[in-house]
């Protein structure tokens, strides 16, 4: 009879085998605590390397850094460059994605701007045309749909005129010019930021996968500078010894790039509030005073905006797009697989609402956090459907807090915060798919 250890049984064999089950049960509970205590340590340890960089004076610009962000602008540009030559006939003004059907002003119409296939052209239409009346004074306002909206955004295009001295000639090459240089910013911005946080640099070129940056590469909206300022605003608001100009620069000019720039201010000051920084609440408001005066300037020149944004209860647009599904008729696998791909986005989308809500109960009071909950807060309240009826435009209308959740995850907060941004990817990633295989053939 063999020794029965822990009491009796029909055999002697049963008790050792049973507490040699036990036993290996125990070294794999035992582990997996290991495992989940490294995970933890390596999470704090990025957090600490983090933190010690930027109390320490802020982040440092690396070489790494520079080089990874050179590199991705020269991508962006030679993307542009394909797309212009393979697809439009080498008129760069295509890019601005102006409509067959859409009227446009004697002035910039014969031979200056290109229209596209599409009868209804593309947001950066418009923009197009404020970049050649920033200041409201040749009429064009009466070919824009929504021109308080459209002219409120004067950033990029005001911008772009600057530069070209007022020139028609000149100033479209200096819009796409501003885009690129808003490319080498976001990703040297993001390279320093995955650095700080004991990262590699590589990490920058995620930029580019950014749907804003992705869209506006291809459409030329101002969503891609918006995404920019959204990082650089992570990456200078965090470092908590000492904020310099180049900060409340951030914060002056994103919402003059787009209304929900305003956010980052508001952010911020909410953020300052908690910490009872006075002095910081006061810098961070006074930086709404140039975006304030402009829209004054706007709103005096231009008719009301008759659009219908506010959402009839939380998320209604989100809701109704999901009730109402995709209409467009679905006769080819490529048109199924894009359809599949949409409901993957939204899936993307509610998975992000819901670690926002997450943030919002567990009280985060960290500034990216805290920055996020307040985006989707305002995303919560725009009922207009066509925000939501695909991947591109919800994708990029949506970046700003999705790639703010991204930077949680660069911190060290957990993989899920970069997942709602990669279920939004493949949609937008089957479209370029189209464009990079047409540019090509129209190259030969």
């Amino acid at each position: 009879m063999g020794r029965r250890v822990l009491g009796r049984g029909r055999s002697g064999t049963e008790w050792p085998l049973a507490n040699a089950v036990i036993a290996g049960q125990f070294r794999r509970l035992e582990q997996t605590a290991r495992s989940k205590e490294r995970a933890v340590l390596r999470s704090r340890r990025q957090a600490a390397v983090g933190q010690f960089v930027l109390l320490s004076g802020g982040p440092r610009t690396t070489r790494a850094s520079v080089v990874v962000a050179v590199v991705a602008t020269l991508v962006a540009a030679g993307w542009m460059a394909l797309n212009v030559a393979g697809n439009y006939d080498r008129a760069w003004t295509a890019l601005f994605y102006t409509g067959a059907d859409v009227a446009v002003p004697e002035a910039i119409d014969d031979g200056h701007t290109y229209r596209v296939p599409d009868p209804g052209g593309y947001d950066a239409q418009y923009y197009h045309l404020i970049a050649h009346d920033p200041l409201i004074r040749r009429g064009f306002e009466t070919f824009v749909d929504n021109p308080r909206m459209r002219w409120r955004r004067i950033g990029v295009p005001g911008l772009a005129a600057l530069l070209a001295l007022g020139s028609d000639r000149f100033v479209d090459y200096f819009y796409i010019a501003i885009q690129l240089g808003f490319v080498f910013l976001g990703v040297w911005w993001l390279a320093r930021f995955a650095e700080a946080f004991g990262r590699d640099a590589t990490w920058g070129l995620a930029f580019l996968l950014i749907p804003a940056v992705m869209v506006s590469l291809e459409r030329m909206t101002v969503d891609l500078p918006l995404a920019t300022l959204c990082i650089g605003f992570a990456l200078y608001g965090s470092a908590l010894r000492r904020l310099d100009g180049t900060f409340y620069a951030i914060l002056m000019a994103a919402p003059l790039v787009r209304e929900t720039g305003g956010l980052l201010i508001g952010g911020w000051c909410l953020y300052s509030l908690l910490r009872r920084d006075w002095r910081a609440v006061f810098l961070g408001a006074s930086c709404a005073v140039p975006t304030l005066a402009w829209w004054l300037y706007v709103h005096s020149r231009l008719t009301v905006d008759g659009t219908e944004w506010i959402a009839r209860y939380p998320f209604s647009g989100l809701i109704d797009r999901m009730v109402l599904g995709i209409n467009a008729p679905l006769t080819t696998q490529w048109l199924r697989n894009a359809a599949t791909l949409e409901q993957v986005a939204i899936v993307g989308i509610w998975l992000g609402l819901l670690l926002a809500c997450y943030l919002a109960w567990t009280r985060s009071a960290e500034l990216i956090g805290l920055t996020t909950v307040l985006f989707v807060v305002f995303s919560s309240m725009l009922g207009k459907l066509d925000i939501w009826t695909s991947a591109y435009a919800t994708g990029r209308t949506m970046s700003p807090w999705l790639l703010l959740m991204g930077l949680l995850f660069l911190r060290g907060r957990g993989w899920v915060y970069g997942v709602p941004l990669l279920l939004v990817l493949p949609r937008i990633a089957m479209q370029y798919e189209v464009l990079i295989k047409s540019a090509i053939g129209g190259l030969r």
